[in-house]
């Protein structure tokens, strides 16, 4: 594989996902901030 294919299919998988998985972490540690008190439960 070119360095071009390993970045392809290695690095940008891997950036992505952990993008996404640091988005989703502060976006639940925000939300749960503002609705620290659940009604209801």
């Amino acid at each position: 594989m070119t360095n071009l294919q390993i970045f392809a299919f290695v690095v940008l998988p891997l950036s992505i996902a952990a993008g996404g998985w640091a988005y989703a972490y502060f976006w639940e540690r925000n939300d749960r901030r503002k609705h620290h008190i659940h009604p209801g439960e």
